[in-house]
């Protein structure tokens, strides 16, 4: 899987190589590159503080110290109020002796050994990048102490200092309350472990040579927009409910029919032409009320599903969302593993639940999807995860192992296909973290299915939709208050800003 568009996880020496072939293809110097990662990243500060005019950049002696001097230089230039700290009697990396003798024309600056902390605006952490790999110095240690009691807001550049970019980092570390990660995401930003330092991450794009971002290898590779853009498949002006593919949904038991209906209100928004879903007998009058577009199927039994008397014409299946666990229901999975064999097929919930019991139900079809939350994940893979640098191999051991994408839900899904082509959905937000926001993900994965998607294209679609249908709602809505319904009326906009459709001629 390589694409420039989905950018690699980079460790440091992946990083330099990247720098130098940027600089070789596109003939430009490091230091012109450092410039140009210093104008995004000034562009991104004025567009989040728009009110704020005092900035204090404390800055190491590398490069990740010359991007925030650089980036000193150009708010001065636009008539902000820099202070600005940095090494003066040490060596510095050569691009950081450049911009520093730049800064140093237009203002005075500082010794690191003076930093004072700022009592107003906005500070600016330039200390180390991705290069740290050693312990701190007692010095930079005692710095980076005395930023952290700053009363004001400190912005990290690339990453907060003292976090290494793929590994543990021993304490004291930058508390960042936003970081502007350069060019391609680095591990330690994405793990739970490190949220009191890394704030908000942005991931700030520096116009990295696409050739050498798609040869660069990678654990994982970010998800963009522009890569699903090249995925996507317009529907045809000529188009009608059986091209938009037929979708058969399989849930629901007493007291969960709610699970149902927002999959199947997810999957109508997410584009298929024709809904059925198999329900017990009890569910399908609030079903059909609250689903007026899909086609019902009861099951004989009241209250749980058991069997299917027939075939139910599907181009893909969603299984599982408030299935239950009954034994009935696991006989029901063995059945639909058999007949439609052939066919995508989502599992989620409960039947994930149910496979993980029965290693005779993990033979599954071979354009499954498994789309557990960690605990569900935990009982697939056979033991919890202690730390979040375990999830990517992980979710690639599962999807190896049972034939299947796996998506891991968290902060960043990790989307992983059996062959370990893997992706990290950079969208939502912990308004998620709420009952029913599973569903509307299974469902609109599943609409993609049933639209003729490969399972691995339809779970990047479908997760980057989910998240950013959860971004959207946020701006009339509050991260406490998000509700899964919120999502679903959402999914329109996602769509949109994803794929803008051309105006109807």
């Amino acid at each position: 899987m390589t694409s420039p568009d989905l950018i690699p996880l980079a460790d440091a020496e992946s990083i330099r190589r990247l720098d130098r072939l940027t600089c070789e293809h596109q003939h430009i110097s490091s230091l012109a590159l450092m410039e140009r990662a210093a104008s995004r990243c000034t562009e991104r500060l004025l567009a989040h503080y728009p009110d704020n005019r005092h900035w204090t950049i404390v800055a190491g002696a590398g490069n990740n110290g010359g991007d925030g001097l650089a980036i000193a230089r150009q708010l001065q230039l636009r008539g902000h109020h820099i202070t600005a700290y940095h090494p003066q009697h040490r060596p510095t990396s050569p691009d950081h002796t450049a911009n520093a003798a730049r800064l140093k024309r237009l203002i005075p600056t500082h010794d690191l050994a003076a930093y004072t902390p700022p009592t107003r605006g906005i500070q600016i952490d330039a200390l180390y990048g991705v290069g740290l790999n050693r312990p701190l110095a007692a010095a930079d240690a005692d710095l980076i102490r005395a930023m952290n009691r700053a009363p004001v807001p400190t912005v990290a550049i690339d990453l907060p200092s003292g976090l290494r970019a793929d590994s543990d980092s021993p304490a004291p570390i930058i508390r960042a309350v936003r970081t502007l990660c350069l060019g391609c995401p680095k591990a330690a930003l994405l793990w739970q472990e490190n949220e009191e330092y890394v704030g908000t991450l942005e991931l700030v794009s520096i116009d990295l040579d696409r050739d050498a971002l798609a040869d660069t290898p990678a654990a994982a590779r970010w998800l963009t927009a522009a890569w699903l853009r090249d995925q996507y498949r317009p529907r045809r002006r000529f188009a009608h409910k059986g091209d938009a593919g037929r979708l058969l949904i399989v849930a629901a038991s007493r007291g969960m029919t709610g699970a149902a209906i927002m999959a199947a209100q997810a999957a109508l928004r997410g584009g298929c032409g024709l809904l059925t879903a198999h329900l017990p007998a009890t569910c399908c009058s609030a079903y059909h009320a609250a689903v007026p577009e899909s086609m019902t199927d009861a099951d004989a039994h009241p209250d749980h599903n058991t069997r299917l008397d027939h075939d139910i014409p599907a181009d893909a299946l969603l299984v599982g969302c408030g299935l239950g666990t009954h034994p009935d229901s696991a006989a029901l999975i063995a059945d639909l593993n058999t007949r439609y064999h052939d066919r995508a097929i989502l599992w989620d919930a409960d039947a994930l639940n149910l496979i993980a019991r029965d290693s005779a139900l993990q033979q599954l079809p071979p354009r499954s999807i498994l789309t557990p939350h960690p605990g569900e994940f935990a009982r697939l893979y056979g033991k919890a995860l202690t730390h979040d640098r375990e999830r990517i191999p992980a979710a690639q051991a599962l999807a190896a192992r049972m034939g299947a994408v796996i998506v891991l839900k968290g902060k960043y899904s990790i989307i992983s296909a059996p062959n370990g082509d893997t992706l990290i959905n950079p969208t939502g937000n912990a308004g998620l973290a709420k009952g029913g926001s599973g569903d509307v993900l299974a469902g609109i994965i599943a609409a993609l299915l049933a639209q003729g998607y490969s399972p691995f294209t339809a779970t990047a679609i479908g997760s980057y939709l989910h998240g950013l249908a959860a971004d959207i709602a946020l701006t009339h809505s509050h991260l406490t208050s998000l509700a899964a319904s919120d999502l679903i009326a959402a999914i329109p906009a996602a769509l949109q800003n994803t794929f803008p459709a051309p105006p109807i001629s």
